[in-house]
Protein backbone atom coordinates (compact mmCIF):
# COMPACT_ATOMS: atom_id res chain seq x y z
CA UNK A 1 0.00 0.00 0.00
CA UNK A 2 1.22 3.50 -0.82
CA UNK A 3 2.18 5.58 2.23
CA UNK A 4 -0.36 8.38 2.85
CA UNK A 5 1.98 10.52 4.99
CA UNK A 6 2.50 14.00 3.56
CA UNK A 7 -0.50 13.99 1.25
CA UNK A 8 -2.06 17.31 0.37
CA UNK A 9 -5.66 16.46 1.32
CA UNK A 10 -7.13 14.51 4.18
CA UNK A 11 -10.46 13.96 2.41
CA UNK A 12 -11.51 14.29 -1.21
CA UNK A 13 -15.18 13.81 -2.01
CA UNK A 14 -16.95 12.85 -5.19
CA UNK A 15 -20.45 14.29 -5.29
CA UNK A 16 -23.23 16.18 -7.01
CA UNK A 17 -22.90 19.97 -7.08
CA UNK A 18 -26.43 21.01 -6.23
CA UNK A 19 -27.94 24.35 -5.25
CA UNK A 20 -30.58 23.82 -2.55
CA UNK A 21 -33.79 25.83 -2.77
CA UNK A 22 -35.55 25.65 0.61
CA UNK A 23 -39.25 26.17 1.13
CA UNK A 24 -41.70 25.34 3.91
CA UNK A 25 -44.75 23.37 2.82
CA UNK A 26 -47.90 22.24 4.63
CA UNK A 27 -48.40 18.62 5.64
CA UNK A 28 -49.74 16.62 2.68
CA UNK A 29 -48.31 18.91 0.01
CA UNK A 30 -45.50 16.51 -0.90
CA UNK A 31 -47.97 13.65 -1.39
CA UNK A 32 -49.86 15.74 -3.95
CA UNK A 33 -46.67 15.96 -6.00
CA UNK A 34 -46.38 12.17 -6.06
CA UNK A 35 -43.14 12.16 -4.06
CA UNK A 36 -42.63 10.02 -0.96
CA UNK A 37 -42.17 12.18 2.11
CA UNK A 38 -38.61 12.10 3.44
CA UNK A 39 -37.07 10.80 0.22
CA UNK A 40 -35.05 12.22 -2.66
CA UNK A 41 -36.51 11.90 -6.16
CA UNK A 42 -34.95 12.94 -9.44
CA UNK A 43 -37.26 15.23 -11.43
CA UNK A 44 -37.27 17.35 -14.54
CA UNK A 45 -36.24 21.03 -14.43
CA UNK A 46 -39.83 22.28 -14.54
CA UNK A 47 -41.09 20.85 -11.23
CA UNK A 48 -39.08 23.18 -9.00
CA UNK A 49 -40.25 26.15 -11.00
CA UNK A 50 -43.90 25.15 -10.78
CA UNK A 51 -43.71 24.64 -7.00
CA UNK A 52 -41.94 27.96 -6.53
CA UNK A 53 -44.65 29.68 -8.53
CA UNK A 54 -47.24 28.31 -6.10
CA UNK A 55 -45.31 28.86 -2.85
CA UNK A 56 -43.57 32.12 -3.62
CA UNK A 57 -40.03 33.04 -2.61
CA UNK A 58 -37.55 30.33 -1.60
CA UNK A 59 -34.20 30.48 0.19
CA UNK A 60 -31.26 29.51 -2.05
CA UNK A 61 -28.16 27.92 -0.53
CA UNK A 62 -25.33 25.71 -1.69
CA UNK A 63 -26.04 22.02 -1.16
CA UNK A 64 -25.17 18.54 -2.34
CA UNK A 65 -24.64 15.73 0.16
CA UNK A 66 -20.88 15.31 -0.25
CA UNK A 67 -20.29 19.07 -0.28
CA UNK A 68 -22.26 19.46 2.95
CA UNK A 69 -20.08 16.81 4.58
CA UNK A 70 -16.92 18.53 3.37
CA UNK A 71 -18.05 21.88 4.79
CA UNK A 72 -18.32 20.18 8.16
CA UNK A 73 -14.94 18.46 7.85
CA UNK A 74 -13.24 21.68 6.71
CA UNK A 75 -14.77 23.61 9.60
CA UNK A 76 -13.23 21.01 11.92
CA UNK A 77 -9.79 21.94 10.63
CA UNK A 78 -9.06 19.43 7.87
CA UNK A 79 -7.75 19.95 4.35
CA UNK A 80 -10.36 18.79 1.86
CA UNK A 81 -11.31 18.91 -1.81
CA UNK A 82 -14.51 18.35 -3.80
CA UNK A 83 -14.73 16.89 -7.29
CA UNK A 84 -18.06 17.89 -8.82
CA UNK A 85 -19.46 19.52 -11.92
CA UNK A 86 -21.31 22.79 -12.16
CA UNK A 87 -21.81 25.07 -15.11
CA UNK A 88 -20.10 28.44 -15.27
CA UNK A 89 -23.42 30.16 -14.64
CA UNK A 90 -24.35 32.41 -11.72
CA UNK A 91 -25.50 29.48 -9.56
CA UNK A 92 -22.37 27.45 -10.31
CA UNK A 93 -19.89 30.25 -9.77
CA UNK A 94 -21.50 31.24 -6.47
CA UNK A 95 -21.58 27.60 -5.41
CA UNK A 96 -17.82 27.27 -5.93
CA UNK A 97 -17.07 30.63 -4.32
CA UNK A 98 -18.99 29.68 -1.17
CA UNK A 99 -17.03 26.43 -0.80
CA UNK A 100 -13.68 28.07 -1.46
CA UNK A 101 -14.51 30.68 1.19
CA UNK A 102 -14.53 27.95 3.86
CA UNK A 103 -11.28 26.41 2.64
CA UNK A 104 -12.48 23.70 0.25
CA UNK A 105 -10.66 23.19 -3.01
CA UNK A 106 -13.18 22.62 -5.81
CA UNK A 107 -12.22 20.67 -8.90
CA UNK A 108 -14.96 20.99 -11.51
CA UNK A 109 -13.91 19.19 -14.69
CA UNK A 110 -15.08 20.37 -18.10
CA UNK A 111 -16.40 23.82 -17.20
CA UNK A 112 -19.05 25.04 -19.62
CA UNK A 113 -22.33 26.92 -19.48
CA UNK A 114 -24.64 24.72 -21.50
CA UNK A 115 -26.49 22.47 -19.02
CA UNK A 116 -27.29 24.60 -15.99
CA UNK A 117 -26.04 23.97 -12.45
CA UNK A 118 -28.05 21.30 -10.66
CA UNK A 119 -30.67 22.31 -8.12
CA UNK A 120 -32.72 20.62 -5.45
CA UNK A 121 -36.07 21.78 -4.18
CA UNK A 122 -36.02 20.99 -0.44
CA UNK A 123 -39.57 20.95 0.90
CA UNK A 124 -39.70 21.08 4.70
CA UNK A 125 -42.91 20.03 6.47
CA UNK A 126 -43.96 21.32 9.91
CA UNK A 127 -42.34 18.31 11.65
CA UNK A 128 -38.91 19.29 10.27
CA UNK A 129 -38.79 16.41 7.77
CA UNK A 130 -37.37 17.26 4.38
CA UNK A 131 -38.33 15.88 0.99
CA UNK A 132 -36.11 16.58 -1.99
CA UNK A 133 -36.96 16.94 -5.67
CA UNK A 134 -33.65 17.10 -7.53
CA UNK A 135 -32.77 18.13 -11.07
CA UNK A 136 -29.12 17.22 -11.57
CA UNK A 137 -28.32 19.42 -14.56
CA UNK A 138 -24.56 19.61 -15.09
CA UNK A 139 -23.96 17.35 -12.07
CA UNK A 140 -25.21 14.39 -14.12
CA UNK A 141 -22.34 14.87 -16.59
CA UNK A 142 -19.46 14.61 -14.14
CA UNK A 143 -16.31 13.15 -15.69
CA UNK A 144 -12.94 12.79 -14.04
CA UNK A 145 -9.95 14.42 -15.68
CA UNK A 146 -6.21 14.27 -14.95
CA UNK A 147 -6.46 16.98 -12.28
CA UNK A 148 -9.29 15.16 -10.47
CA UNK A 149 -7.40 11.87 -10.53
CA UNK A 150 -4.23 13.51 -9.19
CA UNK A 151 -6.20 15.03 -6.30
CA UNK A 152 -7.64 11.61 -5.42
CA UNK A 153 -4.16 10.08 -5.48
CA UNK A 154 -2.91 12.88 -3.22
CA UNK A 155 -5.57 12.31 -0.53
CA UNK A 156 -5.82 10.12 2.56
CA UNK A 157 -9.50 9.27 2.15
CA UNK A 158 -12.04 9.26 -0.71
CA UNK A 159 -15.64 9.96 0.33
CA UNK A 160 -18.37 8.91 -2.11
CA UNK A 161 -21.96 10.12 -2.17
CA UNK A 162 -24.29 7.21 -2.98
CA UNK A 163 -26.67 9.44 -4.94
CA UNK A 164 -24.15 9.36 -7.81
CA UNK A 165 -25.10 5.74 -8.42
CA UNK A 166 -28.47 6.79 -9.83
CA UNK A 167 -27.04 7.58 -13.29
CA UNK A 168 -24.92 5.27 -15.39
CA UNK A 169 -22.61 8.13 -16.37
CA UNK A 170 -21.78 9.16 -12.80
CA UNK A 171 -21.69 5.52 -11.64
CA UNK A 172 -18.85 4.96 -14.08
CA UNK A 173 -16.97 7.89 -12.54
CA UNK A 174 -17.35 6.36 -9.07
CA UNK A 175 -15.60 3.23 -10.27
CA UNK A 176 -12.91 5.26 -12.01
CA UNK A 177 -12.28 7.18 -8.79
CA UNK A 178 -12.19 3.95 -6.76
CA UNK A 179 -9.62 2.48 -9.14
CA UNK A 180 -7.36 5.51 -8.60
CA UNK A 181 -7.88 5.30 -4.83
CA UNK A 182 -7.05 1.60 -4.65
CA UNK A 183 -3.94 2.06 -6.78
CA UNK A 184 -2.69 4.78 -4.43
CA UNK A 185 -3.63 3.32 -1.05
CA UNK A 186 -6.44 5.80 -0.39
CA UNK A 187 -9.10 4.68 2.10
CA UNK A 188 -12.68 4.75 0.81
CA UNK A 189 -15.82 5.84 2.65
CA UNK A 190 -19.34 5.48 1.24
CA UNK A 191 -22.61 7.14 2.24
CA UNK A 192 -25.67 5.19 1.10
CA UNK A 193 -27.62 8.49 0.76
CA UNK A 194 -31.24 7.33 0.38
CA UNK A 195 -33.34 4.17 0.88
CA UNK A 196 -34.67 4.23 -2.68
CA UNK A 197 -31.10 4.58 -3.95
CA UNK A 198 -30.07 1.49 -1.97
CA UNK A 199 -33.09 -0.45 -3.21
CA UNK A 200 -32.24 0.35 -6.82
CA UNK A 201 -28.55 -0.54 -6.52
CA UNK A 202 -28.40 -3.01 -3.65
CA UNK A 203 -26.20 -5.64 -5.32
CA UNK A 204 -23.70 -3.05 -6.52
CA UNK A 205 -23.50 -1.42 -3.08
CA UNK A 206 -22.96 -4.86 -1.52
CA UNK A 207 -20.09 -5.44 -3.93
CA UNK A 208 -18.53 -2.16 -2.81
CA UNK A 209 -18.80 -2.93 0.91
CA UNK A 210 -17.46 -6.43 0.29
CA UNK A 211 -14.61 -4.88 -1.67
CA UNK A 212 -12.81 -1.52 -1.55
CA UNK A 213 -15.05 0.40 0.90
CA UNK A 214 -13.80 0.41 4.51
CA UNK A 215 -16.09 3.05 6.09
CA UNK A 216 -19.88 2.99 5.62
CA UNK A 217 -22.63 5.41 6.64
CA UNK A 218 -26.31 4.45 6.48
CA UNK A 219 -29.52 5.28 8.26
CA UNK A 220 -31.64 2.48 9.69
CA UNK A 221 -33.83 1.98 6.60
CA UNK A 222 -30.88 2.06 4.20
CA UNK A 223 -29.00 -0.49 6.28
CA UNK A 224 -32.04 -2.76 6.53
CA UNK A 225 -32.43 -2.78 2.75
CA UNK A 226 -28.71 -3.32 2.14
CA UNK A 227 -28.26 -6.21 4.58
CA UNK A 228 -31.75 -7.70 4.33
CA UNK A 229 -32.33 -7.77 8.08
CA UNK A 230 -34.58 -5.74 10.37
CA UNK A 231 -32.68 -5.87 13.66
CA UNK A 232 -30.04 -3.14 13.93
CA UNK A 233 -27.76 -5.22 16.17
CA UNK A 234 -27.74 -8.03 13.61
CA UNK A 235 -27.10 -5.54 10.81
CA UNK A 236 -24.16 -4.04 12.66
CA UNK A 237 -22.63 -7.44 13.38
CA UNK A 238 -22.93 -8.30 9.69
CA UNK A 239 -21.14 -5.09 8.76
CA UNK A 240 -18.43 -5.68 11.34
CA UNK A 241 -17.91 -9.17 9.91
CA UNK A 242 -17.09 -7.47 6.63
CA UNK A 243 -14.29 -5.57 8.43
CA UNK A 244 -16.17 -2.30 8.01
CA UNK A 245 -16.49 0.56 10.42
CA UNK A 246 -18.95 3.44 10.40
CA UNK A 247 -22.41 4.04 11.79
CA UNK A 248 -26.09 3.25 11.42
CA UNK A 249 -27.97 6.43 12.29
CA UNK A 250 -31.32 6.15 14.07
CA UNK A 251 -32.78 9.62 13.64
CA UNK A 252 -33.86 11.34 16.85
CA UNK A 253 -32.77 8.29 18.90
CA UNK A 254 -29.06 8.49 18.07
CA UNK A 255 -26.74 6.12 16.22
CA UNK A 256 -24.84 2.86 16.51
CA UNK A 257 -21.14 3.31 15.76
CA UNK A 258 -19.21 0.16 14.96
CA UNK A 259 -15.76 -1.05 14.06
CA UNK A 260 -13.02 -3.48 14.99
CA UNK A 261 -13.30 -2.63 18.70
CA UNK A 262 -17.04 -3.34 18.88
CA UNK A 263 -20.36 -1.54 18.47
CA UNK A 264 -21.60 1.32 20.62
CA UNK A 265 -24.97 3.04 20.93
CA UNK A 266 -24.53 6.81 20.95
CA UNK A 267 -27.67 8.67 22.10
CA UNK A 268 -28.79 11.75 20.19
CA UNK A 269 -28.45 15.18 21.72
CA UNK A 270 -31.81 16.74 22.52
CA UNK A 271 -32.78 19.50 20.07
CA UNK A 272 -36.05 21.34 20.67
CA UNK A 273 -37.44 22.29 18.32
CA UNK A 274 -36.05 20.36 15.37
CA UNK A 275 -36.20 22.92 12.58
CA UNK A 276 -34.99 20.98 9.55
CA UNK A 277 -33.42 17.53 9.15
CA UNK A 278 -31.73 18.41 5.84
CA UNK A 279 -28.06 17.50 6.07
CA UNK A 280 -28.28 15.61 9.39
CA UNK A 281 -26.68 12.50 7.90
CA UNK A 282 -24.13 14.57 5.99
CA UNK A 283 -22.93 16.32 9.13
CA UNK A 284 -22.96 13.11 11.15
CA UNK A 285 -20.51 11.74 8.57
CA UNK A 286 -18.41 14.90 8.92
CA UNK A 287 -18.12 14.48 12.68
CA UNK A 288 -17.41 10.77 12.43
CA UNK A 289 -14.68 11.29 9.83
CA UNK A 290 -13.17 14.04 11.97
CA UNK A 291 -12.76 11.35 14.59
CA UNK A 292 -11.29 8.91 12.08
CA UNK A 293 -8.73 11.52 11.01
CA UNK A 294 -7.93 12.73 14.53
CA UNK A 295 -8.07 9.67 16.77
CA UNK A 296 -6.78 6.15 16.91
CA UNK A 297 -8.67 4.06 14.39
CA UNK A 298 -10.21 1.93 17.14
CA UNK A 299 -12.02 4.87 18.79
CA UNK A 300 -15.29 4.39 16.90
CA UNK A 301 -17.46 5.29 19.91
CA UNK A 302 -15.84 8.73 20.10
CA UNK A 303 -16.24 9.10 16.34
CA UNK A 304 -19.94 8.43 16.81
CA UNK A 305 -20.15 11.07 19.54
CA UNK A 306 -18.58 13.63 17.23
CA UNK A 307 -21.12 12.70 14.58
CA UNK A 308 -24.03 13.20 16.98
CA UNK A 309 -22.74 16.64 18.01
CA UNK A 310 -22.50 17.80 14.40
CA UNK A 311 -25.88 16.41 13.35
CA UNK A 312 -27.55 18.06 16.37
CA UNK A 313 -26.22 21.44 15.28
CA UNK A 314 -27.57 21.08 11.77
CA UNK A 315 -31.15 20.14 12.73
CA UNK A 316 -31.42 23.18 15.01
CA UNK A 317 -31.77 25.58 12.04
CA UNK A 318 -32.76 25.66 8.39
CA UNK A 319 -30.13 24.69 5.87
CA UNK A 320 -27.65 21.84 5.49
CA UNK A 321 -24.47 23.63 6.52
CA UNK A 322 -23.42 24.61 10.05
CA UNK A 323 -24.10 28.00 11.59
CA UNK A 324 -21.99 27.34 14.71
CA UNK A 325 -18.34 26.54 15.34
CA UNK A 326 -18.28 22.72 15.24
CA UNK A 327 -14.85 22.53 16.86
CA UNK A 328 -16.10 24.48 19.85
CA UNK A 329 -19.19 22.26 20.14
CA UNK A 330 -17.05 19.11 20.05
CA UNK A 331 -14.60 20.53 22.59
CA UNK A 332 -17.51 21.24 24.97
CA UNK A 333 -19.07 17.80 24.50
Amino acid sequence: MVNSVGRSYEVVALGSAIVDMFCQVPEGYVDKLGIRKGSMQLVGPDLAGSVIDVLGEVEVRGGGSAANTLVGIASLGHKVALIARTDQDDFGNQYVADLEAVGIRVVRPHDKNDLGTGRCLVMVTPDGERTMATWLGAASHLQLNDVAESVIADSELLYIEGYLYDLESTKAQIHAAIDVAVENGVRIALSLSDPFCVDRHREEFLALVDGPVSILFANREEAQILIGKENVDEIVETLRAKSLRGAVTLGAVGAVAYGESGSFFVPARKVDPVMDTTGAGDLFAAGFLHGVLSLDRKEVEECGRYGVVCSAEIVSHFGARPNSDLRELIDRF
